[in-house]
């Protein structure tokens, strides 16, 4: 699929952007104290501090869920073969209120997409369908050292969120009998999202975050039938999700981390 060529293409974009900082930063401190080496060993042994009051952490998540499926059951229907893809892509911002205690935000845009062909009360149906949603957080972050250097820690993420997408399905049967749905959507959600941190090199880190372990989410979406019919659809979950097909990898950067205490 075309978005999913976007979507990589991004991904390496922005990885080679990471290397290349931390490259360029590697040799910048070895030019003054530390060797690339240093910068993944002794240089957390002093004044490592990166969960400390005043610091300020920057950051980028994403997770990507490819399903292919082939006679799978489903509650309503059944999927004779189908290529569902989902990613989202988040944004992270956010400053140290006290020791260990962050306070921020992110920003999330998520897209879902499936083309397939579908059975339904005896008819087959092909189907596409195209979801897109983006969602701001303020969230409050708590870290628990695991390691008396810093370097691995565990965390807790506790937000809330706000979001807006539009959504497009298009179902065709008998060649000729095509439903078109349009759907302006609203979302709240509000989670606990608990993850680790890893420090790789200097002030940068590794993230892995299982999004809404514990969560509830409610969802308004109006809809338009064949640009005529209009509908609207509520819905209200709480869940407890473990799902480690979908869990958020992250890079983040935390400035200040070397503060004399």
């Amino acid at each position: 699929m075309r978005t999913r060529s976007y979507f990589l293409s991004f991904l390496f974009l922005f990885l080679s952007y990471i290397s290349t900082n931390l490259e360029s930063k590697a040799q910048e401190s070895d030019s003054i104290k530390y060797s690339a080496y240093s910068l993944m060993t002794e240089y957390y042994s002093n004044n490592f501090h990166p969960f400390v009051k005043s610091n300020v952490y920057l950051g980028f998540a994403f997770s990507l869920k490819d399903t292919k499926s082939d006679n799978e059951q489903n509650l309503l229907f059944t999927t004779i073969e189908g290529d569902d893809i989902r990613y989202s892509v988040t944004l992270k911002g956010g400053y140290f209120l006290g020791d260990y205690l962050m306070v921020g935000a992110n920003l999330s845009y998520d897209r879902s997409e499936f083309q397939g062909i579908v059975l339904s009360d005896s008819d087959t149906i092909s189907r596409e369908y195209v979801d897109r949603l983006a969602i701001i957080s303020p969230v409050l972050k708590s870290y628990f050292p695991l390691t008396k250097n810093h370097r691995l820690s565990f965390f807790n993420e506790i937000g809330i969120g706000f979001g807006f997408g539009k959504g497009v399905s298009r179902n065709t049967e008998n060649l000729d009998e095509i439903t078109k749905v349009n759907s302006d959507e609203f979302i709240f959600t509000a989670g606990i999202s608990p993850g680790v941190t890893f420090f790789a090199i200097e002030n940068f880190s590794f993230e892995i975050q299982l999004n809404n372990l514990i969560g509830y989410t409610y969802k308004q979406s109006s809809q338009t039938k064949n640009e005529v019919e209009e509908g609207k659809v509520v819905t209200n979950n709480v869940n407890f999700n473990v799902n480690l097909l979908a869990l958020r990898l992250g890079l983040s950067y935390y400035f200040g981390t070397k503060k004399q205490r």
